[in-house]
């Protein structure tokens, strides 16, 4: 078949939607979306595949794994006018976040200017904010490329059962233990030394894997290639020779778990 009037092919598709090929491909193969073919075996995406499309970013923005969409949308066809009334929904909240913090940060700049004392622990909070936001663009440019929607919802999910307070410790164990290991890199794996920061790593490892065992499958996606990372993604957690020494270190330490 033609390409028919009122269609887009998949480049024009992923340009004015803001969704990759990568992600429309695989959309196609889990089965959420049909797109036509051409003679030549071309994608061609009509009104109903892109209605389709906000309908399957409206759920994935509200949680909901590519599997769990799959089986919410089975059988029935997009309603335009259900997904323009849940979208605009989901951006009056994201503007009423956005009104929340801009006010916060006026009356931050009134009392700077009135000369009233600085409330540090509100312009912590507003440094917070601006630096999560920031941080969570660039990393999803990471997740994007080296995990299907699927993984990053596993991922999320295990991240989300741990509190807030936990999750800030958990952060900050991790601080330490790869500082550690950035001093013991280029040596012997196998020492004493690398040996108790490899259990340690294997541990924080596991309080995720622990929730969710099928995360161990791809926990090295994305360190296995961090030479490949978006240029204008998030800096490197670690320096990247570190990696391959911890998987000698770690590799040791299971095997010797395995055996005691």
């Amino acid at each position: 078949m033609k390409k028919p009037a009122h269609t887009m092919m998949i480049g024009e598709l992923a340009k004015r939607s803001g969704v990759t090929e990568r992600a429309l491909r695989h959309y196609e193969t889990v089965g959420l979306m049909a797109p036509a073919r051409t003679e030549s075996g071309q994608r061609v995406y009509g009104e109903k595949d892109i209605l389709r499309l906000q309908e399957i970013q409206l759920l994935k923005r509200a949680g909901f794994t590519l599997s769990a969409i799959r089986s919410m949308t089975k059988g029935k066809g997009p309603d335009a006018r259900a997904l323009l009334s849940t979208q605009l929904t989901v951006m009056q909240a994201e503007a009423a976040r956005l009104g929340r913090a801009i006010e916060a940060t006026s009356l931050a700049l009134k009392a700077v200017d009135a000369g009233a004392p600085v409330d540090l622990s509100s312009l912590c909070q507003l440094i917070k904010q601006g630096e999560d936001h920031m941080s969570e663009e660039k990393w999803q440019k990471v997740w994007d490329k080296f995990y299907t929607d699927d993984e990053q919802a596993a991922w999320r999910d295990a991240k989300d059962a741990i509190s807030g307070d936990q999750m800030q410790d958990y952060n900050a164990r991790w601080m330490a233990v790869i500082a550690r290991a950035e001093k013991l890199k280029g040596g012997d794996p196998a020492s004493d030394a690398a040996q108790e920061v490899a259990r340690e790593w294997n541990a924080l490892v596991g309080v995720l894997t622990s929730i969710n065992p099928d995360l161990s499958k791809s926990a090295g996606k994305l360190y296995n290639n961090m030479d490949a990372w978006p240029k204008d993604g998030p800096a490197l957690p670690f320096s990247p020779d570190l990696w391959p020494f911890m998987q000698q270190a770690c590799a040791i330490a299971k095997e010797r778990e395995q055996k005691a």
